[in-house]
């Protein structure tokens, strides 16, 4: 567990973990520049739950990514040969997590993509990040289900120390500010090393984002890392984006021009759009319930155009500023 200096979460989520259904398993909290209060939490849980092990990077860790030599520390501490990866503002939907996460698991398999979902609470603010939650969710699960796995969430991952070892750990990405989840998978994941795991009892679920701002910058990094990735399985997902921008401007055309001449040529313009927005809500209405999220009853058109225009936003800003603020602790 990646644990950022949050005492409250910590002694909210931590708990959870070591409460799973599972015969033998540890759980080890690796903590960035946590306060004495952090530490006072979780030698607490230390007395309760003999299971649990915590350790701190060091402080004087520069021009490194902090959260990758978390990991890497965490990582050679463990035990044990398979690994679960999540962050200290998650917490898993059921005490059987670890064993669903682990039945993903086969002969051949060395590394499991898990899935995160987001509350459902009031606000514009929360429904619009869980739908941007979930499309990207949708995105990388359907990937990892045609064996194309290119990206995950740290927030909810697997993998063999082994696998970690013979790659070489983040190596080739410490001076990178994120990746270790999305660019890890897209560099070691192959057809038949990998899995997918998304059942009821596998998911996380990670607590409020209290600003848009801070969920772009993550987003936003994320695409700036793109052409680094080996596979780029994703640029059919920003056809599909770019697909639904000339749809738009197709059935907008249509209906200017019927309103012109032929009032004809509007209605059925209009019918496409609502046949067209009325199985998109159906699809993802169902596969939401799958991964453990929820999408308002209304709204959903506006949630979907709004999601194209904010997708057109930061694939601009990270294509114009990506070195300077998302991607590089320093220059190779």
């Amino acid at each position: 567990i990646y644990a950022e200096d949050d005492a409250e979460r910590i002694r909210r989520h931590v708990p959870a973990f070591l409460t799973q259904d599972y015969p033998q398993f540890e759980v080890i909290v690796v903590g960035d520049d946590i306060s004495e209060a952090c530490v006072h939490e979780l030698s607490l849980l230390k007395r309760q739950y003999p299971q649990l092990y915590y350790t701190c990077i060091p402080k004087g860790a520069r021009y490194i990514s902090k959260k990758k030599l978390a990991l890497t520390l965490g990582i050679k501490a463990a035990r044990y040969e398979r690994i679960f990866f999540t962050e200290s503002d998650c917490e898993p939907q059921s005490e059987h997590w670890l064993r669903a996460m682990a039945s993903a698991y086969a002969p051949s398999v060395q590394l499991v993509v898990g899935c995160c979902s987001y509350p459902y609470n009031k606000g514009w603010r929360n429904k619009f990040i869980a739908f941007d939650n979930l499309k990207n969710s949708l995105q990388y699960v359907s990937a990892g289900l045609l064996r194309r796995f290119y990206s995950g969430t740290g927030k909810n991952l697997s993998y063999t120390k082994d696998l970690f070892f013979a790659n070489k750990g983040f190596y080739n990405q410490l001076y990178l500010k994120i990746g270790e989840d999305s660019l890890f998978i897209n560099g070691v994941a192959t057809s038949g090393n990998a899995s997918v795991c998304y059942s009821a009892e596998s998911i996380m679920r990670m607590d409020e984002v209290l600003r848009l701002k801070s969920w772009t910058i993550g987003r936003i990094a994320r695409i700036a890392n793109r052409p680094l990735c080996k596979n780029r399985f994703y640029r059919l997902f920003t056809l599909e984006d770019w697909l639904c921008w000339l749809f738009w401007i197709v059935v907008l055309l249509s209906v200017g021009l019927g309103f012109i001449g032929n009032y004809l040529l509007s209605l059925y313009a209009f019918l496409l759009l609502c046949g067209y927005y009325g199985v998109k809500s159906w699809v993802f209405r169902r596969f939401a319930h799958l991964l453990g999220q929820r999408i308002p009853k209304g709204g959903f058109l506006l949630l979907d155009v709004a999601h194209l225009v904010y997708s057109l936003y930061i694939g601009i800003i990270s294509r114009f500023h990506k070195k300077r603020n998302y991607v590089f602790i320093i220059e190779k």
